[in-house]
């Protein structure tokens, strides 16, 4: 697999830190999780690297990217979707595929909404859709995010607890090192989050409702993959299918909200699939 390269990006507030790998395709960009960084689907990415221009990037609060990240700023994930429509207007100028895993499926989702012409495909790999009757708010994932452990003295240490152990449990060795390389920042007394934990609760509490919706404002292929118990349930799946029917979905059964950890192979082959008609 190839090595990416490790760039900035200048936005008005700051730098994007981003993974990249020059391939000789079309460009593919890829947006994380809440809480994650680029750097830890790097494996995953690597072996597209021969068919896509990739960029990788690091969200706002998140892995390198020096954007302020005070909570506040989120409203709805607007400023993750602006990030991102920031960032293509300086990679593409013309047009790019959007892949992206949950927060950043979501982000993407909405990039595409607002800038249909920007798009030429979009990947949304278990997506956040929320029903829209649900209000943002406290929630268990954001009281959890703001009580996890901050400290490390080394990334081995991190390795060792995180390891088989609650969202990581199904996660392979070597993602659970690439999320560590940029997920943890170091100090004088050894590492913390890179990703601060009350930035990530605050993600989770202000998490947009409603978003299906704007699959009324594609007009690109789109191929969603979900879980069967993830953050795409099916009466949110079969909305999203009903205002955009040419919606390729593809329901995995035996995954969770981790599944481009635990079934890589199945997202590079949709990658590869809907990429096709639009190279």
């Amino acid at each position: 697999m190839s090595e990416p390269t490790r760039e900035r990006i200048p936005l008005a507030d700051g730098d994007v830190s981003c993974l990249t790998w020059n391939g000789n395709g079309p460009l593919l960009h890829f947006a994380h999780a809440n809480g994650f960084n680029a750097e830890t689907y790097r494996s995953l990415l690597a072996s597209l690297s021969d068919r896509f221009d990739i960029v990788a990037s690091d969200a706002r609060g998140h892995g390198r990217t020096t954007l302020p990240a005070t909570p506040g700023l989120q409203h709805g994930w607007t400023i993750f979707r602006d990030d991102l429509l920031g960032i293509l207007d300086r990679i593409a100028p013309n047009s790019a595929i959007l892949a992206g895993h949950s927060m950043g499926a979501t982000a993407s989702l909405m990039a595409a909404a607002l800038r249909p012409e920007k798009l030429r495909a979009l990947v949304l790999v278990e997506p956040v859709l929320m029903p829209k009757e649900i209000a943002p708010g406290d929630n268990v994932l954001a009281r959890r995010a703001e009580k996890r452990r901050d400290f490390f003295a080394s990334r081995d240490e991190a390795f060792t607890l995180y390891r088989g152990r609650s969202a990581f449990k199904t996660w392979p060795d070597d993602m659970l090192h690439d999320y560590l390389e940029a997920g943890l920042e170091a100090t004088e007394a050894g590492f913390r989050l890179s990703c601060r934990p009350a930035w990530e609760a605050e993600d989770f509490r202000t998490t947009p409702s409603g978003v299906s919706g704007l699959a009324r404002m594609l007009r690109c292929p789109v191929t969603l993959i979900h879980a069967k118990d993830g953050t795409a349930s099916e009466n949110e799946v079969a909305i999203f299918k009903q205002l955009y029917p040419v919606t390729r979905v593809v329901l995995k059964q035996d995954a969770t909200h981790f599944l481009p950890m635990e079934f890589p192979e199945l997202v590079r082959d949709e990658i590869t699939r809907i990429a096709r008609p639009a190279a």
